[in-house]
């Protein structure tokens, strides 16, 4: 996923990562397969008490079996249910979910730190079992002007006319946001017989990414560690880095190398076999997805776009406030700033033994929009839904497949919200993080960190990338934000400190192949229209 690294096993290929193409490959020929079809694999229960909600990795290239009906476990509860989601029969309903920091003492870091601040040492929270109320409810606001009528229209038809264009789409669904002012616009099919609404919810995925570095930049600014610390210092009490492989994870890596994604360690996602092995087992952890690392590190200084870099400071952070990264999120930004989330994989779907077959019909309301991609690998033909064609159900893909969306690209939300965000963490008038904070931000941005989405007008900073937008009139705007895409969903987030004025696009299929504007991907298309007929209105 433009975010979500890698080599996923539920096809979920990184759009960053997609040739431009205007049609992928041809369908292969399988036999689909029926919904609820059983695994002969028997899910061993866990050999010790759990300390996280089990939530499963971003999406298989091949044929995810499910778990056996009848294990003999105890059931992990749901990350934030008000009522049991097809509980096991004959078995106890749920258990609570332990903390994920354990609970024996955890000790202060050694004393080579020179802040007084240390991780707590007894979480008061419990990661992995949110308290949401579901289904999370997602309502456009009433509290905002309108843009002019003329530019409404030509927002509009930014839109209308590059995915009017599009041979494979779903639905599409698109925010601008200046100080006061919103335009909010969807279309296309949420699901087969469902239209596209502007208060539909959708995967943001990488671009997930900036509310981690925005809350380890606030970290920091607290003194609980500092950006030249080294990674085996920082974690030097929890008490799982012990057991990380001292050739695979590098203990000399700084948190400022992990931040920039230039710490040479190697990407869990190539670690096909074991992501696969996750989805079957009911609990998981971060600590776990980093044991998925099979190559050893190199030397840290090169910019390699991979999501263990996410992982690990995704760690950090829950280590030094002793509460999950979705309590964080909610704490730092969503409840101060109005925004309406669901994070995965703590508030997600928890494993249960009859997971795959959870349909999640009360996770969101409204329904969030179904993920569309090529559907050949389970049997369909070409581009399709991807939950109606494949033989889980969508509590599957969020309470399985989501589970090494941790930290990366696990945000649900809506394109007013993350349009609102953009605007507050990069914009001068925001307030999502200190004006020092936002210094560093924007200042961490280097010509020789190119993403691989990028070309020479993009670099990549800490979890952000900054590009340019050359528009028709001549004048060259610059945009911070990140995208995200893969496993059937697409994400663009950008500001533009020029025009004051931030853009959310989000859609239901991954969009990874050139728009109508030449080298561009649609939603960049989408993107240079709406600042093109902004610039001109305002003058600017």
């Amino acid at each position: 996923m433009t975010g979500c690294s890698g080599r996923a096993t539920i096809q979920e290929e990184d759009q960053t990562r997609s040739d431009d193409r205007t049609v992928r490959s041809s369908p292969t020929t399988k036999q689909v397969l029926p919904k609820g079809t059983p695994s002969t694999l028997e899910v061993n229960p866990p050999t010790t008490t759990p300390t996280r909600t089990a939530v499963p990795p971003a999406t298989p290239t091949q044929e995810v079996n499910p778990p056996t009906a009848t294990p003999t476990r105890t059931a992990v509860p749901s990350a934030t249910p008000t009522q049991e989601v097809n509980p096991p029969t004959a078995t106890p309903t749920r258990t609570a979910v332990p903390p994920a920091t354990p609970t024996q003492e955890v000790n202060p870091p050694t004393a080579t730190l020179t802040r007084t601040a240390v991780p707590p040492a007894t979480p008061t929270h419990s990661p992995g079992f949110a308290k949401l109320a579901q289904p999370t409810e997602f309502v456009s606001s009433k509290d905002y002007g309108e843009f002019g009528t003329g530019l409404r229209t030509e927002f509009q038809a930014a839109v209308d006319n590059e995915f009017s264009a599009l041979e494979e789409k779903a639905g599409i669904s698109v925010a601008v946001y200046t100080n006061g002012k919103l335009w909010t616009y969807a279309t296309g099919e949420a699901d087969k017989g469902v239209d596209m609404t502007v208060e539909t919810p959708l995967l943001i995925s990488s671009t997930s990414k900036t509310f981690l570095s925005a809350l380890i930049l606030a970290q920091i600014e607290k003194g609980l560690y500092e950006l030249t610390d080294p990674l085996g210092t920082v974690l030097a009490n929890h008490p799982d880095f012990a057991s990380f492989a001292p050739d695979k994870v590098n203990p000399d890596v700084t948190i400022e190398d992990i931040l920039t994604m230039s710490s040479g360690m190697d990407d869990f996602s190539y670690n096909m076999e074991g992501k696969t092995a996750s989805f079957k087992q009911p609990v998981w952890t971060p600590s776990d997805t980093v044991k998925l690392i099979q190559s050893p590190f190199s030397a840290p200084g090169t910019f390699k776009y991979n999501d263990t870099n996410v992982v690990l400071l995704g760690i950090v952070a829950e280590f030094y406030a002793g509460k999950s990264l979705a309590d964080l999120y909610r704490e730092a930004f969503l409840t101060r700033l109005n925004m309406t989330a669901v994070i995965l994989p703590e508030e997600g779907i928890a494993w249960h033994t009859q997971l795959f077959n959870d349909p999640a019909d009360d996770f969101t309301l409204p329904r969030m929009a179904m993920p569309y991609r090529d559907v050949s690998p389970w049997g369909g033909a070409g581009f399709g839904n991807m939950i109606h064609t494949a033989p889980f159900e969508l509590g599957y893909y969020l309470g399985a497949v989501g589970r090494l969306r941790y930290g990366c690209c696990g945000i649900i939300s809506t394109p007013e919200n993350v349009a609102r965000w953009a605007y507050e963490l990069y914009g001068p008038n925001g307030s999502a993080i200190s004006v020092t904070a936002r210094d560093q931000l924007l200042n961490s941005f280097s010509g020789a960190r190119v993403p691989p989405w990028g070309g020479t007008n993009e670099s990549y900073g800490y979890f952000a990338s900054k590009r340019t937008f050359d528009l028709p009139d001549s004048t060259i705007i610059t945009a911070y934000g990140h995208p995200g895409g893969g496993g059937g969903y697409a994400s663009l987030m950008r500001y533009s400190p020029e025009l004051d004025l931030s853009i959310s696009i989000l859609a239901n299929s991954e969009m990874s192949f050139r728009g109508s504007c030449g080298p561009e991907k649609p939603m960049n298309c989408i993107a240079a229209a709406i600042f093109a007929a902004y610039s001109v209105a305002e003058g600017r």
